[in-house]
């Protein structure tokens, strides 16, 4: 009689690579628009929520409420936008590689940035002070609380109001003389 192979048993993943998968495939997209409104470029925006996603991949055994990933990686995207992903951009635009990488389909949202009038928002936002709009995108595109957006950018819960303020006050001036 021939002898048997081993039967191979199917391992299922590990509860980290299944929770990964879904919070990638859930988050991701908009975590790119986010950075793409802080940074004004795709491929840099594009980097910056890999690498959050990849530090959150590394550090997840030691992450203490893995529910809180979501709060890690938006956290994580803001920080890397921050720091030295504009050196990054201006090397890029130095060098003239401003192409994408269109690894992600493109969303419904993303589709009515292309729109015109989503584009003279999105261009005026951009063009606030960086803490304006760093609050403006927290609090009314992520619709995070004041109370979020001032732990999430550490910073008091006062200065999240008069930042949202004044961006909301420079936006309507800057659209109301566009029309």
């Amino acid at each position: 009689m021939p002898e048997l192979s081993p039967v191979t048993t199917w391992e299922p993943p590990a509860p980290r690579d299944d929770a990964f998968g879904v919070l990638f495939r859930a988050h991701a997209q908009g975590l790119v628009r986010l950075a793409y409104v802080l940074l004004e470029d795709r491929e840099a925006a594009e980097d910056a929520v890999q690498d959050a996603y990849v530090s959150l991949y590394r550090h997840w055994d030691v992450l203490r409420d893995q529910g809180s990933s979501r709060a890690y990686l938006r956290a994580a995207v803001i920080n890397r936008c921050r720091s030295g992903q504009g050196q990054l951009i201006r090397a890029r635009r130095v060098r003239g590689r401003l192409d994408s990488v269109d690894w992600l389909e493109p969303s419904p949202e993303t589709r009515a940035v292309e729109h015109d009038d989503a584009r003279r928002l999105a261009a005026a936002v951009r063009s606030l002070p960086t803490r304006q709009r760093e609050v403006v995108v927290c609090r009314y595109y992520l619709e995070l609380t004041e109370a979020e957006t001032a732990a999430l950018l550490d910073i008091g819960l006062g200065s999240v109001k008069r930042h949202a303020h004044r961006g909301l006050a420079r936006l309507q001036d800057r659209l109301g003389r566009a029309r």
